[in-house]
């Protein structure tokens, strides 16, 4: 009886695995999308990208599985957009820096104070010319990378240092941390700064030795890496705004079937609305949490804002030399239509 028992038993056992495979194998997802960045699950970019997967595993009713991978586990930004370029990875984002090796005309958008606030920058990220200039520019000269789109997170780049700086020549002679980039070195030499190239993953140590005195980064990037321990004065100058470029392999999402690339589009696009938004959001525990730990912020008059403009002109002096002026007369002219429009919305609310 009991040998009958245990043979029934298995035999239950072998059959319930047998119908647990097939069902699997029936549900197993017909596309694959991998998705790699370099943010960690801290930022919000992790947030951003996990309403994405949510969103495109529900609507293609399990036909896409996502698989994201923070934290650079596939690669840093030149690692990952290669990885698009060949077509063994499906999307990632580098900032304009991080793709410039394989196309230098995105450096424009680092062009120091072009943007006056956060409403242009919303505009200029869903300007229709830009995204169709640089969609066709970028296609054109890597085959196939194709841009998905561009969105926000970290918010603007300001100098945060162990100086209180309020002016630019308070930057005189402070060893800024830059990224090994011509426009973000130009930028801080331009204001009087020392330029110095230190790799992210070393830059806690080189603060706490003095190596540098400070970084141009955003409040949220100081927090999350504990660099308020040595820098704990920011000056909200805002010349950069860190935009994050998308890209997808075309060769990819154009052989998707029609109704699973708009899953995908749909999808791309609820993580853009969390992104460009998020930032506010997380940003007001971290407010706090700055002042709690004795940081300081300066948001400089107009007056003071404009000592740091001749930053704008060596940047600019420097991208025109290297790369033409058309790029950088398209980003003005879309900040002209992106202020005119918010000038119309405004007088729209307040009337005459």
């Amino acid at each position: 009886m009991k040998l009958q028992l245990k043979n029934g038993l298995s035999s239950l056992l072998a059959a319930g695995f047998a119908g647990a495979m097939l069902a699997g194998a029936a549900q197993a997802a017909d596309f694959t999308m991998k998705v790699s960045h370099v943010a960690s699950t801290a930022q919000p970019v992790y947030t951003c990208v996990e309403v994405m997967k949510s969103y495109i595993e529900r609507l293609s009713r399990g036909r896409v599985e996502v698989q994201h991978y923070p934290a650079a586990q596939l690669g840093h930004f030149r690692q990952s957009v290669e990885q698009v370029q060949v077509g063994s990875l499906e999307l990632t984002f580098t900032t304009g820096g991080g793709i410039s090796n394989l196309f230098g005309p995105i450096q424009a958008f680092d062009i120091p104070y072009l943007f006056r606030s956060d409403r242009v920058v919303d505009k200029i990220m869903d300007d229709p010319i830009i995204n169709g200039t640089l969609r066709k520019d970028l296609l054109e000269a890597t085959k196939t990378v194709r841009l998905m789109g561009i969105t926000g997170d970290h918010g603007w780049r300001s100098f945060i240092t162990n100086r209180d700086v309020k002016v630019a020549s308070d930057l005189e002679g402070l060893k800024v941390r830059t990224i090994e980039s011509p426009i973000s070195m130009e930028l801080a030499r331009a204001l009087g700064a020392n330029p110095t190239p230190i790799p992210w993953q070393e830059l806690y140590t080189s603060l706490g030795t003095g190596i540098v005195n400070g970084t141009k980064n955003s409040v949220s990037d100081v927090l999350d890496m504990s660099f308020t321990d040595y820098i704990k004065f920011a000056v909200l100058d805002k010349h950069t705004f860190t935009f994050f470029f998308w890209y997808t392999n075309d060769n990819w999402i154009k052989s998707l079937p029609a109704d699973m690339q708009k899953v995908v589009l749909d999808g791309f696009r609820a993580m853009k609305v969390t992104c460009d938004g998020y930032i506010d959001a997380a940003m007001l525990p971290k407010w706090k949490k700055w002042e709690e730990l004795g940081g300081k912020i300066h948001i400089p008059s107009a007056e003071e804002k404009k000592t740091f403009l001749p930053g704008q002109k060596a940047v600019a002096d420097w991208f025109v030399s290297q790369y033409g002026d058309s790029y950088y007369k398209m980003i003005q002219a879309a900040v002209q239509r992106a202020e005119a429009a918010i000038d119309a919305e405004d007088k729209a609310v307040l009337g005459n």
